[in-house]
């Protein structure tokens, strides 16, 4: 592949990524506007939780057991071998995955009236499940497709599915948001996801997969399937539980708690993916590289500054979230049936969950060291404790303080489980420092908090002083939060933190800027 495609699919790539978080943003922000905080939108997100747990299944079997198999299957027998696999999977899968939707609507009922208090509720929730059950098919159809498609090296088509996704659904709630109300998200999701199965067929001919109606139960790859899927089901299953147990408790609290705190997580997971997941994505190969060609200096060397890095790029974001959550969530969600009372509520939330912001990234980083040298019982224990955590902090929280309760448990469980997970990791690799001083974190947080508290004293007298319209005070925001990172990365450059140029040369790796430079240095080389 040449300079000029390595450059043109890392455009595509990141253009699809970015795009879709920014969709996704903006599908939240029409939910907020048309529905608020309210009895329609918590029915959804509980209706929602039943398919969402099944498709994190289905997800982790797809990307994890199925597609290191099909690449084997490919390169040691023959890509007809290969598209025979995948059909026979596909059709296995269609026949499990009826099953289950069936066995949802039989239940439909009694799921329904797990997360509902009231009648009115418990309607509302079954007549929402009913609609989007179907909608597990055809996603686990398009995620099938797209795992195949990345497997032979395919990447543009996949990268756009979310971005097809969230188009139908905000085009379902801005035509039939009067006549079809809240049930108009549902459908559109559903829809979506047909339409990305649709999308991706003539893909899969082009590339040489096609379909057949096969069902073989003695091939060997299901059997290693099943065997590589369990021990991630099992981390998915405790995973899933937490959020059953999230949506159970938010379900007996004040209409519009699951709501906010959903709507709250939904901020903070575009700085994690958009920077976070980048960095660590970026920096995750180096280090496998290095464990396997056996260089424990250079390992060493790329998890400290991987690990440095992340906590110079999260941390600012951090304080600018927690300083600025009310302002932050009243630019963003403020209107139509989104209330005064809404933005206290999420904001209350976001201002809690933004603790998150620095340890997921670094979390996901842990786990996928412990991964990479195939020990799984530290990420399962840490699994374990985070939604253990979780529920017994609900317990002791929520009767005493409601949703905030949620919220509260939320970061003191994902903390306590992360530092078992960094202890973890330090006792079993004795010989591998992670090399974080006291004194580089000390820096980070007190640049952080300097600045983020400059910018946002100078934000509030700024609001006081002048009379601003509502666009008026966005725009103030963004420069004021664009004044805090400035501001920090000029005190951290100034305490001579080298790690500032690694976070750059990683991320660049990731952006279509730094390659497009790249590519073209290369090729004035040549």
């Amino acid at each position: 592949m040449n300079s000029k495609a390595i450059v043109s699919g890392a455009i595509i790539l990141f253009s699809g990524n970015l795009l879709s978080a920014f969709l996704g943003l903006f599908r939240e922000v029409l939910i907020a506007a048309q529905y608020g905080a309210d009895l329609d939108t918590d029915a959804y997100l509980f209706a929602y939780t039943v398919p969402s747990i099944i498709l994190a299944f289905v997800s982790s079997i797809f990307l994890t057991g199925f597609v290191p198999l099909f690449i084997k299957e490919r390169v040691n027998k023959s890509p007809e071998e290969a598209s025979l696999m995948f059909s026979n999977t596909i059709n296995w899968f269609l026949v499990i995955m009826l099953v289950v939707i069936g066995v949802c609507y039989g239940l439909s009922d009694w799921l329904s009236a797990f997360f509902a208090d009231n009648p009115a509720s418990h309607q509302k929730i079954e007549q929402l499940l009913w609609i989007l059950l179907p909608g597990m098919l055809f996603f686990g159809l398009s995620y099938a497709q797209s795992t195949v498609l990345n497997s032979v090296n395919h990447f543009t088509t996949p990268a756009f599915m979310t971005v097809i996704n969230n188009i139908v659904v905000i085009l379902f709630m801005i035509l039939f948001h009067q006549s079809l109300g809240i049930y108009s998200v549902a459908l559109g999701f559903v829809i979506g996801n047909v339409v990305q199965v649709a999308v991706q067929i003539p893909v899969l001919r082009a590339k040489g997969i096609r379909y057949k109606r096969y069902m073989g139960v003695k091939d060997e790859y299901l059997r290693k399937l099943f065997a590589l899927s369990m021990p991630i089901m099992t981390m998915v299953l405790i995973d899933q539980s937490m959020v059953f147990a999230s949506r159970y408790f938010a379900a007996y609290l004040d209409v519009g708690s699951a709501s906010a705190i959903n709507y709250a997580n939904r901020i903070i997971m575009l700085p994690v993916t958009l920077f976070g997941t980048a960095l660590v994505s970026a920096t995750y190969p180096s280090a496998v590289q290095m464990l396997a060609e056996k260089k424990q200096r250079e390992y060493d060397t790329i998890v400290s500054t991987g690990i440095k890095s992340l906590l110079l790029m999260m941390t600012p974001v951090f304080f600018i979230c927690m300083l600025f959550s009310t302002s932050i969530i009243r630019a963003l969600f403020e209107r139509g049936a989104f209330d005064a009372d809404a933005t206290r509520m999420t904001a209350s939330a976001f201002l809690v969950l933004s603790a998150a912001i620095v340890i997921m990234p670094l979390r996901d980083f842990f786990n996928k060291l412990f991964f990479s040298r195939g020990y799984l019982k530290s990420s399962i224990i840490y699994s374990l404790g985070y939604t253990g955590g979780f529920i017994a902090f609900s317990l002791l929280l929520v009767p005493r303080i409601g949703y905030l309760g949620l919220a509260v448990a939320t970061v003191a469980s994902l903390s306590a489980a992360f530092f078992y997970l960094v202890s973890a990791y330090k006792r079993k690799y004795r010989d591998h420092a992670l090399g974080v001083s006291a004194s580089f974190i000390f820096k980070i947080a007190f640049s952080a908090a300097l600045s983020s508290s400059i910018a946002y004293g100078a934000f509030r007298i700024s609001m006081q002083s002048l009379v601003l319209n509502k666009f008026g005070e966005i725009v103030l925001m963004a420069v004021f939060c664009g004044t805090a990172l400035l501001l920090y990365f000029l005190i951290v450059k100034w305490w001579k933190v080298e790690e500032v140029n690694f976070v750059w040369a990683k991320l660049s790796t990731k952006l279509p800027i730094g390659r497009r430079a790249g590519s073209r240095a290369a090729e004035g080389k040549a």
